[in-house]
């Protein structure tokens, strides 16, 4: 009989660890624990891709609120959605149809359904023409920001049955592609009023993107990375060494120590450090181009491939962007480039475009456990007033963030105890899965109480969950070690 707790897991019934024979092999072998005598246990890193929510390639879907047409998924494997709404026709219009209002709920809706992770970018220009495309004045920019910021915020709202969520808005309307250029709304002045409508009608509740690390300074004066209402997006990742005028060309050494610096474009150098510090907790991505440094594997020689992009500065790039995603279709050149170049990763072949999509966002592996015995004499030491319940056994976990980014919803951790493969119990692990920083290890300490852990049955199994927290949706592992069902094992007791 199947039934379920409280915690969304099965009371009876298990599933295989994946892997196959070897990795079971290997299990019982590296996971074996003696509960009488402490454990120290090294997991390893799988290269598996990752079916998470909130990071990885994204797919264009482009409609025009003047003109209803067929809601579609075109690439069911992806996770995230770019949702590009044409306003153009409204231009002229201070009040967007009611009609067109209904519509814009419809769409959000049709892939929160679908659990798509949604990046939404409201436009009135998608061919390069801002200035001819926006409506002359800002009042009706603002008009419509109100409308459809109003739809924005009630989307974003808690609906259980619609797991889906808006991640971020780029852009504020204006510019060429809505991205950020080519506008006469883009002055500073004007961006804080356009920023501060949407804010207002969103509630503070969806993220704006801006084009440009100046751009939000101007906006949030970030001297820390505690402002969430604003992110990065860049559609120009690679396309030169300014990216197409999302960096200057001023080395950040070179100007005065005042308020005016902060408010000063910098040199790429100096705006990726600055990104690498700021941006850890932010949802950061868009698209990328090619044109910086070309390298030619064979000068002079066309019998060869030409690089478009050195491999290793990629990398570090788009590390220090914290990048979460990044359009599967923009630019075609430089994605089939990383398609069709091998490197090797844990052992392993894989292509250069797999490596960068496993590593969008973040990725977690549990490196290390070690689960010490808590002897009488220790017990003594710690027991307080007012605690009923003696720990018998500490567990230390060392995960590590191998993503570009970090998870950027609330998660749930958890430790989930099996025994003789029926049984469950569970307890949450009091830690902010959020804060897990790319490229870092955290460690967490939590003691296992005695009543979860009476040890006494002969076969005990002992798994580390992640969930999210707004729907209970499994965030997986990247570990070999790895249990679709309960999570990460961390070691098995015989």
């Amino acid at each position: 009989m199947i039934k379920k707790s409280k915690y969304g897991i099965l009371l009876h019934g298990r599933k295989k660890i994946s892997g196959g024979k070897k990795v079971i092999t290997w299990l019982k072998k590296h996971l074996a624990f003696d509960k009488n005598k402490d454990a120290d246990i090294q997991l390893k890193e799988s290269t598996r891709a990752l079916k998470n929510p909130g990071c990885g390639w994204d797919h264009i879907y482009t409609f025009d609120l003047s003109k209803e047409n067929f809601l579609y998924i075109d690439c069911e494997e992806e996770e995230l959605v770019l949702l590009l709404i044409d306003i153009h026709a409204f231009r002229g219009c201070e009040q967007i149809p009611k009609e067109a209002l209904e519509y814009f709920s419809s769409i959000l809706t049709f892939f929160e359904e679908h659990d798509k992770g949604i990046i939404l970018r409201i436009v009135y220009d998608t061919k390069g023409r801002g200035m001819e495309n926006e409506p002359s004045s800002i009042k009706i920019v603002k008009s419509h920001m109100k409308q459809l910021g109003s739809i924005i915020c009630e989307h974003m709202g808690e609906k259980k049955s619609l797991p889906g969520k808006i991640l971020v808005h780029q852009g504020l309307f204006v510019g060429s592609w809505g991205e950020m250029h080519g506008s006469k709304f883009l002055t500073e002045a004007r961006m804080k009023e356009l920023s501060d409508t949407f804010l207002e009608a969103t509630k503070g509740s969806c993220p704006i993107a801006v084009r440009k690390p100046v751009q939000l300074r101007q906006l949030s004066c970030q001297k820390t990375a505690s402002n969430t209402n604003f992110t990065l997006f860049n559609d120009a990742i690679f396309g030169s060494e300014t990216d197409l005028g999302t960096y200057g060309t001023i080395r950040k050494s070179a100007l005065s120590e005042n308020s005016e610096r902060e408010k000063t474009p910098w040199a790429r150098e100096d705006e990726l450090s600055w990104q690498q510090s700021f941006m850890q907790q932010s949802f950061c991505g868009a698209e990328v181009l090619g044109g910086m440094n070309t390298v030619s594997e064979s000068p002079g020689n066309t019998d060869y491939p030409q690089r478009t992009l050195d491999w290793n500065q990629v990398v570090a790039d788009l590390a220090k962007m914290h990048v979460s995603y990044l359009n599967s279709i923009y630019s075609k050149e430089v994605l089939d480039d990383w398609k069709a170049q091998r490197i090797m990763w844990n052992g392993k072949e894989i292509s250069e475009y797999d490596y960068i999509g496993r590593h969008m966002g973040y990725r977690f592996t549990v490196t290390h456990v070690k689960i010490s015995r808590v002897s009488p004499e220790k017990k003594k030491q710690t027991r307080s007033d007012t605690q009923s319940q003696i720990s018998k056994s500490v567990i230390t976990l060392t995960i590590k963030n191998i993503g570009f980014a970090n998870l950027c919803e609330e998660a749930v951790c958890r430790l989930i105890l099996t025994e003789n493969n029926e049984n469950i119990k569970a307890f949450e692990i009091k830690s902010d899965p959020s804060t897990w920083n790319s490229g870092t290890d955290t460690v967490i300490e939590c003691h296992i109480p005695k009543e979860v852990w009476t040890q006494k049955s002969q076969q005990t199994k002992l798994f580390l969950q992640l969930t999210r927290k707004r729907d209970g949706r499994i965030i997986e592992w990247a570990n070999e070690e790895y249990d679709c069902q309960f999570g990460v094992l961390l070691l098995s007791v015989d």
